[in-house]
């Protein structure tokens, strides 16, 4: 063998040559042609994430040209295969086992990248809350979307509009000659502001689109909780038919209400406007009261423990009291019926007492006096007389000045007539000759 190699030895060598230069030859065609060995292949095997998706169309998807599959612009994988299943499209997608795993809200869109129709597919990997898809499974037709045609446009539109259309493009070309696209431009700036409006207008539409879906979703459920509570509803229905037909008898009552509307309506404007100019005043008072406000809560904190002790009591003593408490209540409702009829009556005759008493307690300035300082006067000398009495009743004191002559005519009297006498005894009449001996002849 040994000598076979000595003698052959160039041939050997150049053979080997040819055989490396064979292998690099194929592997770089291999390469090129997207040739991927098993993954159990160590070192340079390819191992991939199988997902299917159905489309639609797959008009110009050719497996096997190298038709990449990008996330965010990113590849990821490429068309592996395309078949027909019930008239759809079902492209088979080879994702690098890196990139995996795909979610079950996942979208894809089937795009060109040139007039060509070089396609690729564009894929959302979807939310991690919508769960992944197996190895295998596949994406519904409902989140695909597959690449539009010009020619589709063109044809969904009817023959004038497609006359009119070509009409346009012919003018067009003949307007843009010359100095006539310096012009366009110019006249395309000055709809700046309103392409800025339009967007406007669209972000607003947009969002009452949301709106609208929003309503309507509400607006479903609202209806299945309906239908499930049609019993209900249908005793809500005549109940209301019950309740409409006690107002349509009332109608006269309305109609003397809403009479009184009008005047209503008035007072409530004024105060309103009495309101608003209160409302002027309350915002810097209330702008005051915010750092009293915001100091208040660190107050409130420290009742907490307060209002844990007595929150028992409440439970325990005093809500026990309000029941037992009711009966009482309503028997005192005719006693408090009574009592709101004397009511008017009863705080007139407070007024008048008031003001009495605001009279009598009135003390005016200057050496006059008022009234409390006589009734202090009175008062003692009320004591003063009626503060001794005996059997027969009180005893009124009193100082009787008469002069010594009356006296004289006091005895003459006494002496002269015996049935006055005995008056004059009763009186206790000092004689004259007692306090006026000058007197006595």
């Amino acid at each position: 063998m040994s000598r076979a190699l000595r003698d052959h030895g160039r041939a050997v060598a150049a053979l080997a040559g040819l055989i490396v230069v064979a292998l690099a030859i194929g592997g770089y065609i291999l390469s090129n042609q997207r040739f991927y060995l098993p993954a159990w292949v160590p070192v340079i095997g390819t191992d991939f994430y199988t997902v299917e998706a159905e489309l639609q169309t797959a008009q110009a998807v050719a497996p096997g040209q190298g038709q990449s599959v990008t996330i965010a612009g990113v590849k990821v994988g490429e068309i592996g295969s395309v078949e027909l299943e019930d008239g759809r499209a079902v492209v088979e997608l080879k994702i690098q086992r890196e990139y995996a795993p795909i979610h079950q809200d996942a979208s894809i869109l089937l795009r060109s990248r040139t007039a060509l129709k070089d396609m690729y597919l564009s894929l959302d990997p979807g939310s991690e809350t919508a769960g992944d898809i197996d190895d295998g499974g596949r994406i519904p037709v409902e989140n695909t979307l597959p690449d539009v045609n010009p020619d589709e446009i063109l044809a969904s539109l009817d023959g004038d509009t497609r006359d009119y259309l070509r009409i346009l493009l012919s003018s067009g070309a003949q307007a843009l000659e010359g100095d006539s696209p310096a012009q366009l431009r110019q006249t395309l700036k000055r709809f700046a502001p309103t392409a800025r409006d339009t967007e406007r207008i669209t972000a607003g539409l947009i969002k009452r689109r949301r709106n609208i879906a929003n309503v309507v979703h509400n607006l479903q459920r609202l209806t299945n909780a309906l239908g499930d509570e049609d019993t209900r509803l249908a005793e809500f229905v005549d109940s209301a038919n019950a309740n409409f037909a006690a107002i349509a008898r009332q109608d006269e009552s309305l109609r003397a209400a809403l009479t009184l509307l009008p005047g209503t309506l008035d007072q409530t404007a004024s105060t309103l406007t009495s309101v608003d100019a209160l409302a002027t005043d309350l915002g810097p008072a209330l702008e005051e009261l915010r750092p009293g406000a915001r100091a208040l809560g660190p107050s409130l904190r420290q009742t907490r423990p307060f209002l844990r002790t007595t929150t028992p009591v409440i439970r325990d003593e005093l809500r026990p009291f309000a029941v037992d408490v009711q009966p009482t209540i309503r028997d005192l409702r005719s006693a408090a019926e009574d009592l709101a009829v004397v009511t008017p009556r009863l705080t007139k005759a407070v007024r008048v007492v008031n003001s009495l008493l605001n009279t009598v307690a009135f003390n005016p300035p200057g050496r006059e006096e008022g009234f409390l300082f006589w009734g202090a006067w009175a008062n003692h000398a009320g004591a003063t007389l009626f503060g001794t009495q005996d059997a027969h009743g009180p005893v009124r004191r009193g100082l009787l000045i008469t002069s010594c002559s009356s006296l004289g005519v006091l005895d003459q009297i006494a002496a002269t007539t015996p049935s006055l006498n005995v008056l004059i005894q009763l009186l206790n009449a000092p004689q004259q000759s007692d306090v006026c001996p000058q007197a006595v002849p």
